[in-house]
């Protein structure tokens, strides 16, 4: 049976098929408007260049951002897509491109009444741009860049599209890095690195010479001989040998790649654990294993449009444990990313998909469990009033896991963000409490922090509010708790 995000997407891309030769129309006619408009306008101004999102683009954005999730219908989806349509206005320098935007705040300047924040020019009253927000927009990467939202009414219909103004240092820079960094989905060992060395071209384009230097050097410094540095190595070299084998059989099944570095580094932990061990025996034995399951795999059909089955209901006795297992049951089929995720490990895993879901929430838990240092917890209560204390903070970790809904809490390097956080909760709660009536007391305001500091870690937005409520009830209780900057700036909007 074939999963439902497939056939709404086969769905919107047949729509956009029907919508083409509109789109190249509008296109063409978006481009030759603001061109005249530059052309004697702005001595920075160099070219203008428009495409029409296509099916493969449409594609893979939607399977990234869950598109399937959030909108119902395809007609929903193409009404909120802000890029259907994109054009680039081409400028000499940085400084140029807040000259272009000046120049089009000055030419749109009639207000929409019936879009809010958007205006259209005395020359063309079909054309709108949003004016209303503050520009340039801050991208996922940390920089800046004008993009501004546009509608243009053309055959009685309301097309999407987005301007962006780019100077050619920013052009050339937003081409390497989208096509190195954010579609490269090919595994890089060192990808914090290469990040690092993208920002450092984007701010001086005329040292690359020298950060290739850099990165020739930074793998030389990763030849460590050390069991810590070896295990390092050995877990990116197999998460990149899970990688690469995935990635063509994602290729293979829906006919295009998608990024799941981040699941491979936790899969890896989990289902090669033995294999990095310290122990030499158990560590040759397992390595052979892993490798002859990688093999059968290669050699195996893997369909990742069909739905995940479990032959049996899941048995797991605390409640972390309940809520997470029941949890990704009912999401597994319904969220592109969460379905990746699984489908992988229960392909390398020999287990029945039950009892691998059963083993990777004992190991999730596990983490977090032996991550968290309670000494200092039970220096004021007893071991088992400790444990009890753990028990409730992981709870309600299970119940915001579950509200936040994102695979992101299963990624490696968000796993130790969380142990950090939870020891760090701990640490707090054994200065301010006793005894353990005073966490029973007092550990709703625990509660509500780990909500708002898990809220930050993942970039969720939180009402300010809510944030002004915790803080009042922090003032009223008997804890001492240190405010941290990542709180602060949900009241800076205020």
């Amino acid at each position: 049976m074939e999963l439902e995000m497939f056939s709404f997407i086969e769905e919107v891309l047949n729509q956009l098929d029907g919508m083409k030769i509109n789109l190249d129309i509008a296109s063409r006619e978006l481009e030759h408007f603001f061109e005249e408009m530059l052309e004697n306008n702005n001595e920075g101004y160099l070219n203008i260049n428009s495409r029409v999102k296509s099916k493969q683009s449409l594609k893979e954005k939607m399977l990234r951002y869950d598109y399937y999730t959030e909108y119902k219908t395809p007609e929903v989806m193409f009404n909120r897509l802000s890029d259907l349509i994109g054009i680039r206005l081409e400028c000499r320098f940085v400084g140029d491109e807040a000259v272009i935007y000046k120049l089009l705040r000055k030419q749109f300047t009639i207000p929409s009444e019936e879009y809010h924040g958007f205006y259209s020019p005395e020359s063309n009253k079909h054309i709108f741009l949003e004016l209303a927000s503050k520009q340039p927009k801050s991208q996922k990467n940390g920089m800046k860049m004008y993009r501004i939202d546009g509608k243009y009414i053309f055959d009685d219909k309301c097309y999407n599209f987005e301007v962006q103004i780019k100077s050619l240092v920013n052009i050339f820079w937003s081409e390497i890095e989208h096509k190195v960094i954010y579609k490269n989905y090919n595994y890089i060992i060192a990808d914090r690195f290469y990040k690092d060395i993208m920002s450092s071209i984007k701010n001086s384009l005329t040292t690359i010479d020298q950060q290739l230097l850099l990165i020739s050097n930074q793998f030389d410094r990763r030849q460590s001989k050390s069991k810590s540095g070896r295990k390092i190595q050995i877990e990116q070299l197999l998460s990149k040998a899970l990688y690469d084998l995935f990635a063509h059989k994602i290729k293979e099944s829906i006919g295009i790649l998608v990024d799941f570095r981040k699941s491979c580094d936790t899969i890896v932990k989990y289902v090669f654990r033995d294999a990095l061990s310290d122990d030499e025996v158990l560590y040759n034995t397992t390595m052979t294993s892993v490798f002859s399951r990688l093999n059968e795999i290669e050699n195996k059909e893997v369909d990742f449009t069909s739905q995940i089955l479990f032959k049996r209901e899941c048995q797991v006795e605390d409640a972390f444990s309940y809520k997470l297992v029941n949890f990704i049951r009912t999401i597994i089929n319904d969220e592109f990313q969460w379905n990746i995720f699984f489908r992988i490990l229960f392909e390398v895993e020999p287990e029945c998909n039950a009892g691998d879901l059963e083993n990777f929430v004992a190991f999730y838990k596990s983490r977090f469990y032996s991550g968290v240092n309670l000494r200092s917890l039970e220096k004021k209560v007893s071991k088992e009033e400790a444990l009890w204390i753990m028990d409730e903070l992981l709870e309600h970790f299970a119940d915001l896991f579950i509200r936040v809904n994102t695979v992101e809490l299963l990624y490696d390097n968000v796993i130790e963000q969380v142990i950090s956080l939870l020891s760090n909760i701990v640490d707090t709660i054994s200065r301010n409490i006793f005894t353990y009536d005073d966490w029973t007391n007092e550990k709703e305001i625990y509660m509500q922090l780990l909500e708002l500091r898990l809220s930050s870690i993942l970039d969720i937005d939180v009402e300010a509010t809510k944030v002004l409520d915790f803080l009042e009830d922090v003032r009223k209780s008997d804890s001492n708790i240190d405010i941290h900057k990542s709180i602060v700036k949900y009241i800076d909007k205020l």
